[in-house]
């Protein structure tokens, strides 16, 4: 495959740009000879087994995280960054956990490549990030914290920002891990494919810093009226929660609304999702911005016009398809949904990655097969 910039040349690191690898030198004073030689030479990868595969991968991972503080007055942050949760520990978490523990997705690395699979972990540390001070963390969110939701305007801003704070969070740490990765393997930034993928990371963060300024700008006029919110309330709890923001690509008509896959376009906007159980029901907050979603107007209009059973038929897919942030009952994943369910939430989880995997699914008439709303009903 050859992959092109705007100037329809194919896409390479510039000599004179920053190095990738975020050594703040350019990239001809600092990578440059190291990624030619290994183009030259090639890179050889090491033989290890599956279990060394992944404690070398996590590893990694772990040196990809850093600490900071998103909250928009940083004059006034204290020195602890906590490992805040995105999902509320005490009032989401602790409904959908089983003596302490619930289940999330990962990535387990095989011969064959990445594999999707079941972790179970504690609900202490499901959903976490180090995105606040402890100040912030505690004063900011108050108003969803400390109070029962009302589809308040203000309640809203704060939904979406903090979904956006995990996904800012998480972009960031992907650009890292990159850079960790470059480290290892310089010749990535002479294969097409892996300036493509760094130029993705740099684009996914800066749509993420536009974001960021667009909340800081509203919160300090306190402004909360530019969110759109979609609220649904219904009378069941489910068995998952997720807090996330993502760019979706095609409204519900099939109409394409962001090449998300394009290095071209010079802003993608996200959509913020909270899904969460609350006493005998479940919250559904769905918003994006009016000053930067333009593109999205149609689409929520059509969100609007759904009715619960089929707005949570669309969820069920744009929760697996989109996120990675979200969490289940451990006796979802063990008890209610079958092993062919399973089976398929894993492998369609893989499959937005992997165009193969989902022609495989859709042979086998296994694509989305499970609803996690109502598992009983699938």
């Amino acid at each position: 495959m050859i992959l092109l910039n705007d100037s329809g040349r194919k896409l390479k690191i510039d000599a004179y740009e920053s190095c990738p690898c975020g050594s703040d030198k350019k990239f001809k004073f600092c990578c440059y000879q190291k990624a030619r030689k290994i183009k030259h030479d090639g890179f050889k990868v090491p033989e290890y087994t599956e279990g060394r595969m992944n404690h070398e991968a996590q590893e990694i991972w772990k040196k990809s995280d850093f600490k900071t503080c998103l909250a928009f007055d940083k004059s006034e942050c204290d020195n602890l960054i906590k490992d805040a949760h995105s999902i509320q520990n005490n009032r989401i978490l602790n409904r959908i956990s089983k003596d302490g523990h619930v289940y999330c997705i990962k990535a387990k690395l095989t011969k064959k490549g990445p594999e999707a699979i079941f972790d179970k972990i504690s609900r202490r540390k499901a959903s976490t990030f180090f995105g606040f001070c402890n100040k912030h963390d505690n004063e900011l969110f108050k108003p969803i914290e400390q109070k029962e939701y009302n589809n308040e305007p203000e309640q809203n801003f704060l939904f979406a920002f903090r979904a956006h704070a995990v996904e800012y969070h998480r972009k960031l740490r992907k650009l890292n891990h990159f850079r960790e990765m470059i480290k290892i393997n310089p010749g990535l930034l002479m294969d097409e494919e892996g300036v493509y993928l760094y130029r993705l990371h740099q684009l996914d963060v800066e749509d993420c810093k536009k974001s960021h300024e667009t909340f800081k700008r509203d919160y300090f006029l306190r402004d909360f009226t530019k969110i759109r919110t979609i609220y649904r309330k219904l009378d069941f709890e489910i068995s998952f929660a997720t807090c996330s923001s993502f760019a979706v690509q095609f409204d519900l008509e099939g109409n394409k609304i962001n090449n998300i896959y394009s290095i071209h376009e010079k802003f993608i906007p996200s959509i913020y999702l909270n899904v969460y159980p609350v006493n005998n029901g479940t919250n559904i907050i769905l918003s994006y911005h009016l000053d930067e979603g333009a593109k999205y107007k149609n689409y929520f209009d059509q969100l609007e016009m759904l009715s619960n059973e089929e707005l949570i038929n669309h969820l069920n897919y744009l929760i697996i398809e989109y996120t990675e942030n979200v969490f289940f009952h451990p006796d979802l994943i063990e008890n209610h949904l079958t092993k062919m369910q399973r089976n398929s939430l894993l492998q369609s989880f893989q499959s937005s990655i992997d165009l193969l995997k989902k022609m495989d699914l859709i042979y086998e008439k296994n694509y989305f097969n499970f609803n996690l709303f109502n598992p009983s009903t699938t």
